[in-house]
């Protein structure tokens, strides 16, 4: 699916409600809680208030501590530390920035920047549950996502949700639950599950949908898709928040059904849609 996104610096909570109405559309279970979603496309990955403190009496800043990298050592991958070429790592379907992993009853859909009309996100839907991968640029120093995080609570409880910070297997991560009024007027919530990953000079954000914010099954299976996904850089100059520039698979722009080497998108159900969000 196509979700288009109406402004790239737009916050994080607007554009919750759009990412869970295209998990809806995917046959993600939005009535009141079991959806949610976050489409920032990157404005708020990079960014925030450098930290400083008063030293003794005096207004000048500290200098802001490096934030430290993940762990990555069971993923997600660089590219450049798989070899694609290895009977193991086949399988994934190319979508530009992005290398994810197809599996069985998984429909892939991506998210069109309306401005840019950029790719700007992929979201990954199975059975009742969805997890969407942004990937932005980042500095090669150090991560930003410590920076990214406190960013995305502040500007989510400016809108009212309730947000908490906790730990999982992914390292800190958000909770949130964001007030939205339903498809049938009503008032609900929506919660989500954000987890960032920092790597090579990226950051790949993950926000889980659906049953898999509180069901630990569901959030496994695609916890395992967000581990397996390879993160193609590059070497352009990219400044820090700059998204990952994503496309359609190939196989789907020029069907290709003898080159057995390639992913098929015929095993993900129903395969891309396109959708408008206004």
């Amino acid at each position: 699916m196509f979700g288009r996104r109406k402004k790239r610096d737009e916050p994080a909570a607007t554009d919750a409600a759009e990412s869970a109405d295209q998990a809806e559309a995917a046959g993600v279970d939005a009535a009141g809680s079991d959806a949610a979603g976050s489409d920032a496309a990157g404005s708020d990955a990079a960014g925030s208030d450098a930290a400083g403190s008063d030293a003794a009496g005096s207004d000048a800043a500290e200098e802001p501590r490096a934030a430290a990298k993940s762990d990555r050592s069971d993923g997600p991958w660089d590219v450049s530390e798989v070899d694609l070429d290895a009977e193991d790592q086949r399988g994934r379907i190319d979508i530009g920035g992005l290398l994810v992993r197809g599996a069985d009853g998984m429909q892939l859909q991506l998210q069109v920047e309306e401005e840019s009309q950029q790719v700007a996100a992929a979201l990954v839907v199975v059975d009742d549950s969805a997890v969407q991968l942004l990937a932005v640029a980042a500095p090669r120093s150090s991560g930003v996502w410590d920076e990214t995080r406190a960013e995305m609570s502040r500007d989510a409880r400016r809108r009212g949700a309730t947000v908490e910070e906790a730990v999982g297997p992914f390292g800190p991560e958000l909770r949130m639950l964001l007030p939205v009024q339903m498809p049938d007027g009503q008032q609900g919530v929506q919660p989500s599950r954000v987890v960032g990953v920092d790597g090579p000079r990226w950051l790949l954000r993950a926000t889980f949908l659906g049953r898999a914010t509180a069901e630990d099954p569901a959030f496994a299976r695609l916890a395992e898709v967000v581990r397996d996904t390879v993160v193609v850089r590059g070497d352009a100059p990219m400044a820090p928040g700059d998204l990952l520039p994503l496309r359609l698979p190939e196989q789907v722009a020029e069907p290709s059904p003898t080159d057995e080497t390639r992913p098929s998108l015929d095993d993900l159900d129903p395969g891309p849609t396109i959708t408008e969000l206004r």
